[in-house]
């Protein structure tokens, strides 16, 4: 593209899935089952600057600063996919950078990084923003192209925002904004906290064994156990008060489910630290993501008692308020 100082900033946000996870995936929904999961995306953030470079060159910094003469080059999966998608083949500069790490965290940060390049470069091509579905949808197909392969929940997590009640079929997938009360949203949040396991996790292997699970006839009944425990869920979030001693144990239960779908889901190092936890007070709580490493989530029936917990944890373990959002991908800022 020809220089002319273009520059824009964006950020899109990462999620926590409550319940539900893995009826998202189409070797779920395909089979005429309807997947359900109920997510909120977070305050914290995958961030992309995408500026034009003043010569032809293709930079983009990660864990590593890559300068190649053309797009196809960059090793970096899904920069080099967004750019090429869009035509972005030469001189262009691309930063990655996250509030946690791009990969293995289990709160949707690829999806997340996916989102914001397609938005950003979207900009840079004068290009009028797709509606948050027809983005999530995008973001999904980019995401294989790169070589990443799983549900939906996550692209249309952070490309819509908020708290969500999200339907998966053959038809196509439907996002519902649950009903919740801003003080029965506040006192939610105020029991929540995230644990880092000290683990990242390769999403991969995890994934691919989840998808055969699924094709097994005997694993359906877990998968179907998920879907209810989902909806049960955002039943209970939408109720004019809220059973924080219900919320934990559907949490329980549903961490119990996902643990049968998948033997790499979990390791004996985060059951042992998930059973700590609950001797200090956690009601539920789960692995995010796909499972093996990445960050635990934990609710507990009094804010008090988080406080207590999490100094207990430290220096160990990193523990992480959880704030939400409202907002999906978004342009922060832009000189154009």
């Amino acid at each position: 593209m020809l220089y002319d100082n273009r520059h824009i900033y964006l950020r899109s946000p990462l999620r926590i899935s409550f319940a539900g996870g893995g009826t998202d995936l189409e070797s779920y929904y395909n089979t005429g089952e309807t997947g359900h999961v109920v997510s909120s995306t977070v305050k914290l953030y995958n961030y992309v600057s995408i500026k034009d470079m003043f010569d032809s060159n293709v930079r983009v910094h990660h864990a590593e600063i890559e300068t190649e003469p053309i797009a196809s080059r960059i090793k970096h999966n899904y920069a080099r996919t967004a750019l090429e998608h869009f035509g972005l083949f030469k001189g262009v500069e691309v930063i990655l950078t996250s509030d946690v790490m791009t990969t293995g965290s289990g709160l949707g940060a690829s999806s997340a990084m996916m989102s914001a390049l397609i938005r950003g470069c979207g900009h840079l091509r004068d290009m009028k923003p797709l509606a948050p579905s027809k983005h999530a949808e995008l973001t999904y197909r980019l995401e294989s192209e790169a070589g990443t392969f799983g549900g939906r929940q996550d692209q249309y997590a952070t490309s819509f925002g908020g708290f969500n009640s999200i339907t998966f079929d053959r038809k196509g997938v439907k996002v519902r904004k649950l009903a919740i009360s801003a003080e029965n949203l506040r006192q939610f949040e105020s029991r929540l906290f995230l644990v880092f396991t000290n683990m990242a996790r390769e999403i991969k292997v995890i994934q691919g064994k989840l998808g055969e699970n699924l094709l097994n006839d005997k694993m359906m009944k877990y998968f179907h156990g998920l879907r209810e425990l989902s909806h049960a869920f955002a039943d209970a979030l939408e109720a004019k008060r809220i059973d924080f001693r219900q919320i934990g144990s559907i949490l329980h239960e549903s961490w119990a489910l996902k643990k049968s779908t998948n033997d790499h889901t979990t390791n004996p190092f985060i059951d042992q630290l998930y059973q700590v936890l609950r001797k200090r007070g956690v009601l539920g709580g789960k692995i995010l993501g796909a499972g093996g490493g990445g960050f635990l989530l934990a609710f507990v029936s009094d804010p008090a008692v988080k406080e207590k917990i999490k100094y207990e944890l430290y220096p160990n373990f990193i523990a992480l308020d959880v704030k939400f959002s409202s907002k999906g991908t978004e342009v922060l800022w832009k000189n154009f």
